[in-house]
């Protein structure tokens, strides 16, 4: 059984650095000899071939002693000249490479901690904790947290974004377990993740059988800031998890990257109102045209609504006469790293 994907494994990247004519790279040749022979190549008098944390060790002697405009550089992994050179970087694109490299010892690491936010029901006018979405934070060498949107946005420029999609689910699927048996387990993933299903998610589901967590239970969240273009290798994935019992949410609803009309093809159980629409939504009627389409097509999917990054009683009563079921936001609880099992009186609704 295949494990896990190529792509989600960790490779140390090489690079072929190539200097116009003119430029003199005898001098760095004794900087090598300190490295092992297998991790380094003089090719030519104008290239070498190295290991990315030497290259970007050697990168401020570079940006010194060399114009930016003479020297650039192919990704190979193999000690040799690039047939293709249309992918070549200069320096100041090197250093922004280098800038974001710190991406992969968060993924080789595991540094990822899971916060827990609160999926509140409302009925009868009182609320009570259903369920928790389980959000992923990175932890740096210092201890301190990195923002998600940091996260993800370093992985998009190592291109590590699938592999970093893969450890935030695994990561949230461990911790699971802190979540009550009875309540639902919203986990993130990213579609253009998952190539094949099959052979992409086989360590999930594995790890949530052992944990003891039941698949109805699980509630696999689509998160995705770019449209979707291919709505078919959706399906597939959401076919995927409905067959071996699990749910699956569709989350900012309302949004230009989800349109309506295309959701109604993929039968969610869940429909997330994006938090666009719903903060501020009851003095806004652009927003609440919005919460109503939103809401209309989820009955007509049989879905139940969830009105997220929800702040102000206001907004909560609005839509909770309009229908919505289910709320997360701030209003009731922040994410944390410990689940919340009561709301101490955070919903005080008009009788």
């Amino acid at each position: 059984m295949i494990k896990s994907c190529d792509i989600c494994v960790i490779k140390q990247k090489g690079y072929t650095a190539i200097f116009e004519d003119g430029q003199n790279i005898e001098a760095l040749s004794s900087y090598f000899l300190d490295y092992p022979e297998e991790e380094w190549a003089i090719l030519n008098r104008r290239a070498f071939w190295t290991l990315e944390h030497i290259l970007f060790d050697l990168l401020d002697y570079l940006e010194a002693h060399y114009p930016a405009d003479s020297v650039y550089f192919v990704h190979t992994n193999e000690a040799e000249l690039p047939d293709d050179q249309e992918q070549k970087m200069n320096i100041t694109e090197l250093r922004s490479e280098q800038q974001t490299a710190w991406i992969d010892k968060v993924i080789e690491k595991k540094a990822i901690r899971t916060h827990f936010q609160p999926i509140v029901e409302i009925k009868n006018k009182k609320a009570s904790v259903i369920g928790h979405e389980l959000l992923s934070r990175g932890v740096n060498t210092q201890g301190e947290i990195i923002p998600p949107f940091k996260l993800f946005e370093a992985a998009r420029s190592r291109n590590r974004l699938f592999a970093l999609d893969r450890a935030c689910r695994m990561e949230a699927v461990k911790n699971a377990a802190a979540v009550k048996m009875n309540q639902l387990i919203f986990i993130n993933f990213i579609p253009t993740a998952i190539y094949v299903p099959e052979h992409c998610l086989a360590t999930t589901f594995e790890l949530i059988k052992q944990i003891g967590v039941r698949p109805e239970q699980v509630v696999f969240e689509v998160v995705e800031s770019d449209e979707v273009k291919d709505i078919n290798h959706l399906k597939n994935i959401l076919n995927f998890y409905r067959k071996h019992g699990f749910k699956y949410a569709l989350d900012d609803v309302g949004t230009g990257a989800n349109d309506l009309k295309k959701l109604a093809s993929l039968e969610p159980h869940f429909v997330k109102l994006a938090r666009e629409f719903a903060d501020g939504v009851s003095s806004d009627p652009a927003k609440q045209n919005v919460a109503l389409s939103v809401i209309h097509i989820a009955h007509h999917l049989k879905a139940t609504p969830l009105a997220e990054g929800v702040e102000h009683i206001e907004d909560i009563e609005y839509l909770s006469n309009m229908g919505y079921e289910l709320f997360q936001g701030y209003y009731f609880a922040r994410p944390n790293e410990i689940p919340v099992v009561q709301l101490d009186g955070a919903y005080h609704a008009e009788a």
